[in-house]
Parts: structure tokens; C-alpha cells; sequence
């Protein structure tokens, strides 16, 4: 793959290979027919991990040494020839051994074949087996098979290893009634015509319970489901799409179109700037925001042309090819180029080309593109439909969140957020689309990002001094643990890579090799020291033979001890192959290859890699070695990854996420970040993020929060105080334990000039002690403090006392964090507190 792809994504693609090669298991022996279908949100990247799939299928996987499916088949069908334009575009760029004609296929005029391509995906639309349509016909001059014989011939020949694949599954697949689709007859086959049923099925939707029925209803054949499910959740963490969706409509008075058109051009012109402005200061190019307006379903031929006239006069830059249109007919000219009363046109561009048109900045469209179309440009969204027509609108709203960079952006989270104008919806209709939109439209689980009709961007606060930043952004925080275990072997080579690809250590590659490979030579030297390691050879590369003879005048049996066999070459080769799939990322290869050239004979060498293979602790120790260097690594050049652009470092970034464990990092503060301005919103001074003039900031503050905030602000001493968001690399994270998903984020951290005059660190938790997770909470702060209390004054927990005030555990203080971990349930906490505690004021 060309991508990286996200830690939830590899999770899914695993899954997904297991499930499958169950289901061909079960299939081959027992004839049961099988369904697996991926159920993910949009902007979850479903065509990334797909390709991910095909490609271990055909390839095998390198980094688990799962051998390639021989033979495998894949037919991708879906009803909508421009989602298969898409799909295969993006299949070819995000794959390193795909390539278009021999493994990506189009079906078209001129395939005439017996069977499909095995080693490849052919795409298929469904208008092409409507009744009467030429790739029905068969036997004919023009046709010797037809499409329906090409499927069913492959589907019995390859049996198991044929996969037809469903796109947006949840479209196309009916809903159990008795006259089947036509993805139905693909699926069940026509016995009546001698079409057999495809054993595999593939579905691929955000939504999957039509699919789900549709499988359920087909009684013949009957079929074993099983799903793979992407969480929500893991989308957001993500970063690959949008965190807010700003909705702007008027307050009050009449629709106002003009003006918000003017407002959605100012607004799609100042996310240029910032992109701008964000590229050059990481040495990257800048992606080219696009405005999408959603127009009336019979819009006029004289509002499009004062649409256009509005669009042009607001923003002088745009061209008359800058604004193009994806109406599916217009006039009666399928997709034509409109004419305009000025004389001027607006010309039609396919949805699936827009992305790669730097040209475009304004898109015209009905409801072409409300599902499947994938544009991470599109960041803005002026729609003049009504409110009848909010699940229209919530279903482009899922089109427009995803991230143009792939990433969350640290540096500005502006550049996290699309923005969402409608002129035609009153507030209490705004709140319907954002309902629709976070709770998931029944059409499409769009529920990825949170949804605000207010907004505000924080620079840095000018009044915050240079050494708090600093301070802040030295304070230790710790990764969330992958959930599918990565090798620390390929995390190892991928750290090399990285460092000697940025210049920062070009012998990383081969100091990574030489631990690696050093590893291994341990063990066997230890195994050879004690002479396991000769007895493990010959017992990895020998045959015992029993002989058995019959007398057939007595009837008698008399088993005799056999020969000891030796393997021939091909026999050690096969048991070396065997053994290389249990090291990860070709490593007993590479560990051939040094025996060799070190002038070993390769017969000897793969007697040892077997042995070695066979010896529990080896792979674990070699793992462990692998894991040691790349923390090593991660510390000596954390300085310099630092200093490297920002598209560089989340490389560095999403490695360290890939561990099985948390891992330590640094805190990451963005020049910019939002808040949520409302009537219950207090405004607070020496934060270190603030708006306006007088350098406020806007937040929600609780009853024992204020508390605490009234106490540090009235401080003399105070030069800066931060509120931790709960999540996002620019986030305090402590996790539970070591290997856990779950974290506490504490939620203050506040900067003191200290009586010495050195400038000091607080964390402020308030602790509510009646919640369930309240004693692992205490205690992974507790663990911090240990590890990390030498850089703060305070790691305070606090919690109300029974008299109603405040009081405060500083976890820095060894008894009072003995005391802390001495707890075992959550009832026991209060009396900690009363014992322990003192007075937060």
C-alpha cells in the first residue's frame, strides 16, 4: 500500500482476511454459502481498506508472511457507473501493486470471456444485465458469452476463492421481497437457466441491515453471515475527518440568499488563506478549498445565472472555469454545459473528477453527489434547499468531512472544521439537520463529527509568555494504544526508513538490521551453546519412519522402528517457508541472506532458521529487542523530528500509535484553536488560548470547575492556565494502565511563578468519586505522579469533602499517593479524601 493505513483500518483489513478465509473454509467443506460485510462510516476510508484486502489476497502479506490466494477473483458491482470510475481510481493510487488493465479491470464492450480475470477486480455496473442490454447475449456474432455466463462459470470454477463485492451495499439489495434485484440474481444465481450461486459475498456499507435482510431472505441458497464493524469512535480519533461542522443560518427576518452566498464565498476564501498560510510554513502544497452549493431541485435558468453573478462579484479570482456543475440533465442536454444569461456558461465536470480539478472552487449540484462522491476539497456548503429537505442535506453534510490532508491538523483547528450555510432554515430547523447528521440519517451513517452552530478561532494568547509555552509543551503525555498489534520488527524498519528519508540518521536502515538480525543471531548462538540447537536441526529436518509388517498366514501385525529420513532441499525449503510466515517482514529471509554471503550453505542456514523457529522464546525475544531500539530511536531524535514539517512528523506520530502499549510523547499546541461561545459560556483571562481585544477565553465551566478557576485566578502569582480537551494529540493523556485504550485527562494545567522566582507546573483534576471508573482514574494519576512529579509543583485530585468544600490529594506527596493506591473500590475514596486531603482553598 501506498498509505499508511490507520491503526482501525489495519484492525478491520485483518478481520476481514480471517473472516474470509473461514468462510472459504467452510465452503470448500461443507458447501455452506458465506456473506462478510464491512460495516463503516463514512470518511472511515471503506475503499482504502478494501484495497488493502484485495492486494493480500492477490499478494500475500509481507509483514505476517500470509501467503497470496491462488486464483482469487474479484467482481465489484455496483449501480452507479461513476462510483465505479471512483472506486477504481482510487483502488490504483492507493495501492503499490495494483495496476490498471491487468488487476483493475473495466467491464465494457470489449470483454467477451468465459470467465473473469482471476489475479483481479473487475468492476461492474448493473444497467450493463438489464433486460435487452448486449452483455445479456450470447452465442450471437457480437457475443460468444454473456455477462450472466461469465459470472456463473466463475463462480464454478473458483468456488471459495471468488468474491463478489457489493458496493454501498445497502442500495440495490431489495428488502426481502420476492421479485430479486438484479444483484439478487448475481448473488443467488438461476438455476433455470444453469447459473450457479456466487459462494462469496462481499458487502461493503455504512448501513448494512437491508443487506443483512437481503442475506437472510435468500432460503436458497442459505447464508452464513459475518460482519466487521468499524467504530465511529475510531473514525473521529482518527483524523480523517472533520471534527466540527459549523452550521449558519438567519437569525431572524427573511431567507436571505445574496447575502449568505457573499458570507459562504468570504468564509471558503478564508480557509484558502489559512491552508495557505499552513502550507508554507510546512513546506507542503495547499489544498484548494471548494465551495458546494446545493440547489433547488428545479432551479430556474435566471437564478443560476444570479447565482453566478452573486459568486463572481463577491470573489474577483474566480474564472468562468472555476464553477462547474453535476446536474444529470439539464434542458434535456445530459450533462450539458449551461448557458447563462450574460452569455457565459457553467460547464459539467464528472463528481468523481472534481477532487483532481484544481481548476474548480465552486460546485453546482442537486443530489449527484449526496452519496458516494468523495471530495476532501469540499469545505464549504451553501445549500437553498427547505427544510423538507434536511436528509438531503444531512446526507451531503457526510460528504464534506473528510480531511483534505488525510490528518487531523494540529497547527490550526480551524482547518478542522467545514462550515455549513442555510439561508432557508429557521434555528429549530438547523437543530433538525444536526440531529439527523449526529445520530445517523437512516440512508447513511453519517455520525462522525460534532455539530455547532457557533463558533470561534483562539490564536495563542499574546499575553502568555514565550516560557509557558515552553513549560507546556515539554509536559509528558502518552499515545493511545493500537488495537491490532503491530510487529515491533516492522515498526522498527519503518522508523529507520523514516529517519534516514528526513535526513536525520541515513544508517538507521542498517543499525535497525544489524539489532534485528544481531537478535536472532543471540538465540541461536545460545542454543548452540547448549547443544539444543544440532538436536533442534536434525529433529526439524528428519523423518522417522515406522515399518508395520503383516503376516498374512497368521494374520499377526509387527511394528518395527524405521529409518531416520533427512530431508532433501526441497523438503528443508518447504520447512523454512513454513517457518519464515512466523517472523514478520521478511526477516528469516534476510537472515538467509546473511548466513550466505557469511559463505554458510543455505541448506544448513534454513535447518536453523527452522530450529530457531521452533524455540518459544525467539520470536518474543527478538520482538522485545526490536521494541528496546525503537524507544531508543523515538528519544535520540525526538528534538529533530520535532523541527520537521508537519506532514513528516504525523508519520512519526501514527508510528508511535501503532505500539501495544502507551507510549510517552509530547504535547502538541497548535497556533489556533476553537471554542464554542454560548449565554452559559464564561470568558476567563491568562488562558493560553484567547479571542478578541481583550484576550478572553470562551468555555463551559461546571460547579466544581469555576471553583477552582475563581481560586487559580485570583493568584497573583498565575502567568497561564490551559483547559485539557478530552482527546487529540494537543491533549494531557494518561492512560488506565500501560496496554489500556482508556485514559483520564485531567482536566487544568496551570503555570505559577514559584517563591524562587522559577516558573512552576500544575495538574488540577476534579474527581467525582461515585463514578465506576473513579478508582482506575486516581490511580493513573497517581502512577503519572511517580513517573513524572519531578516536572510539577501539584497533580492534584479533587473532590468535594462532606462539608460541601473543596479538597485537594497532591499526588506529588509520596504518602498521599501510598494512600491513593492503596485503594481498591470506589467507596473507600471519600475516606481517603477526609484523611488525607486538605483544602483546595
Amino acid at each position: 500500500m501506498k498509505y499508511a493505513l490507520k491503526d482501525y483500518q489495519e484492525s478491520a483489513v485483518y478481520d476481514l482476511l480471517v473472516a474470509m478465509e473461514r468462510a472459504r473454509d467452510e465452503y470448500e467443506a461443507a458447501g455452506e454459502y458465506q456473506s462478510v460485510c464491512l460495516t463503516a462510516p463514512t470518511g472511515a476510508g471503506k475503499t482504502v481498506m478494501a484495497t488493502a484486502v484485495v492486494e493480500r489476497l492477490f499478494h500475500g502479506d509481507p509483514e505476517t508472511g500470509s501467503p497470496a490466494i491462488d486464483g482469487a477473483t474479484v467482481l465489484w458491482v455496483t449501480d452507479d457507473p461513476s462510483l465505479n470510475v471512483q472506486t477504481l481510481r482510487k483502488m490504483y493510487m492507493a495501492s503499490s501493486r495494483l495496476d490498471v488493465g491487468p488487476q483493475l479491470v473495466t467491464i465494457d464492450g470489449s470483454f467477451d470471456a468465459e470467465m473473469l480475470p482471476s489475479g483481479a477486480v473487475s468492476f461492474l455496473n448493473i444497467q450493463k444485465l438489464r433486460r435487452g442490454s448486449l452483455y445479456e447475449q450470447s452465442g450471437t456474432d457480437r457475443r460468444k458469452w454473456s455477462l450472466w455466463d461469465a459470472i456463473s462459470n466463475t463462480a464454478r470454477h473458483a468456488g471459495g476463492r471468488f468474491i463478489v463485492v457489493i458496493d454501498e451495499a445497502h442500495r440495490g439489495t431489495g428488502n426481502g421481497s420476492d421479485r430479486p434485484t438484479i444483484i439478487n440474481r448475481i448473488i443467488g444465481g438461476d438455476p433455470s437457466r444453469g447459473r450457479v450461486a456466487v459462494p462469496m459475498v462481499w458487502g461493503i456499507t455504512a448501513t448494512p441491515e437491508r443487506f443483512h435482510q437481503a442475506m437472510a431472505a435468500a432460503r436458497k441458497p442459505s447464508r452464513v453471515q459475518r460482519t466487521v464493524t468499524v467504530d465511529v469512535a475510531d473514525v473521529r480519533f482518527s483524523g480523517l475527518v472533520k471534527d466540527v461542522i459549523v452550521l449558519h443560518n438567519p437569525q431572524e427576518g427573511p431567507a436571505a440568499d445574496t447575502a449568505l452566498t457573499v458570507e459562504a464565498v468570504r468564509t471558503v476564501r478564508a480557509y484558502g488563506a489559512r491552508w495557505a498560510a499552513y502550507a508554507a510554513a510546512n513546506d507542503e502544497a495547499a489544498p484548494l478549498p471548494i465551495l458546494v452549493i446545493q440547489v433547488k431541485a428545479k432551479v430556474s435558468p435566471k437564478d443560476l445565472s444570479d447565482l453566478v453573478a452573486s459568486l463572481r462579484e463577491s470573489w474577483s479570482e474566480l474564472t468562468a472555469e472555476g464553477i462547474v456543475h453535476t446536474f444529470g440533465d439539464w434542458d434535456g442536454v445530459t450533462h450539458g454545459h449551461i448557458p447563462l444569461a450574460n452569455g457565459a456558461g457553467v460547464r459539467y465536470v464528472e463528481p468523481h473528477a472534481i477532487q483532481d480539478d484544481d481548476r474548480v472552487r465552486v460546485v453546482l449540484c442537486k443530489e449527484a453527489i449526496t452519496t458516494g462522491w468523495d471530495c476532501p476539497r469540499a469545505e464549504v456548503l451553501l445549500s437553498f434547499r427547505t427544510a423538507r429537505d434536511a436528509t438531503y442535506i444531512a446526507q451531503l453534510l457526510g460528504r464534506i468531512v473528510r480531511t483534505p490532508l488525510a490528518r487531523r491538523i494540529d497547527g490550526d483547528e480551524t482547518l478542522n472544521t467545514v462550515a455549513v450555510f442555510l439561508p432557508h432554515f429557521d434555528e429549530s430547523q438547523v437543530e433538525v439537520v444536526a440531529s439527523a447528521f449526529q445520530d445517523g440519517a437512516q440512508s447513511d451513517d453519517i455520525g462522525v463529527s460534532e455539530t455547532t452552530t457557533a463558533l470561534v478561532t483562539c490564536p495563542k494568547n499574546p499575553e502568555v509568555s514565550e516560557e509557558v509555552w515552553l513549560a507546556a509543551t515539554k509536559l509528558p503525555t502518552y499515545t493511545r494504544p493500537a488495537q491490532r498489534i503491530r510487529s515491533n520488527v516492522t515498526r522498527l524498519r519503518k522508523l529507520a526508513h523514516l529517519l534516514a528519508y528526513d535526513d536525520v540518521d541515513q544508517d538507521a536502515p542498517a543499525q535497525a538490521n544489524e539489532v534485528i538480525l544481531g537478535a536472532m543471531s543471540s538465540r541461536i548462538e545460545a542454543l548452540r551453546a547448549t547443544g539444543d540447537l544440532q538436536r533442534a536441526v536434525r529433529s526439524a529436518t528428519t523423518v522417522h519412519t515406522i515399518s508395520t509388517a503383516h503376516n498374512l498366514v497368521t494374520g499377526q501385525s509387527k511394528v518395527t522402528e524405521g529409518r531416520a529420513v533427512r530431508l532433501d532441499p526441497r523438503g528443508v525449503d518447504r520447512e523454512f517457508r513454513k517457518a519464515a510466515r512466523l517472523w514478520p517482514d521478511q526477516t528469516a529471509d534476510e537472515y538467509l541472506a546473511r548466513r550466505h554471503r557469511d559463505g554458510m550453505d543455505l541448506v544448513a542456514a534454513k535447518g536453523e532458521i527452522v530450529a530457531l523457529t521452533k524455540n518459544a522464546d525467539a520470536v518474543p525475544a527478538v520482538e522485545a529487542a526490536a521494541a528496546v531500539y525503537v524507544r531508543e530511536l523515538d528519544r535520540r531524535y525526538q528534538r529533530r523530528v520535532d523541527s520537521l514539517p508537519a506532514a513528516r512528523r504525523a508519520e512519526y506520530d501514527e508510528l508511535r500509535e501503532q505500539s501495544a502499549s502507551a507510549e510517552e510523547t509530547r504535547l502538541i499546541l497548535p497556533i489556533a484553536i476553537t471554542a464554542r461561545p454560548s449565554e452559559k459560556a464564561s470568558e476567563d483571562r491568562h488562558h493560553l488560548y484567547a479571542s478578541g481585544d481583550r484576550a478572553l477565553y470562551p468555555h463551559l465551566a461546571n460547579g466544581w470547575e469555576r471553583e477552582i478557576l475563581d481560586a487559580e485566578l485570583a493568584g497573583p502569582d498565575l502567568l497561564g492556565w490551559y483547559r485539557n480537551p478530552p482527546g487529540g494529540r494537543r491533549a494531557l493523556r494518561i492512560p488506565y494502565a500501560n496496554g489500556s485504550a482508556q485514559a483520564v485527562y485531567p482536566d487544568f494545567m496551570f503555570f505559577h511563578r514559584s517563591r524562587d522566582g522559577e516558573l512552576s507546573v500544575s495538574i488540577v483534576d476534579p474527581h467525582g468519586t461515585h463514578f465506576a471508573d473513579a478508582v482506575e482514574k486516581l490511580h493513573a494519576l497517581a502512577g503519572y505522579a511517580a513517573e513524572h512529579g519531578h516536572l510539577y509543583a501539584r497533580v492534584d485530585a479533587v473532590a468535594k469533602g462532606a462539608d460541601g468544600r473543596l479538597v485537594r490529594l497532591n499526588l506529588c506527596r509520596p504518602d498521599q499517593r501510598t494512600a491513593v493506591l492503596e485503594v481498591k473500590q470506589a467507596e473507600d475514596i471519600d475516606a481517603v479524601f477526609e484523611r488525607c486531603g486538605s483544602l483546595y482553598v
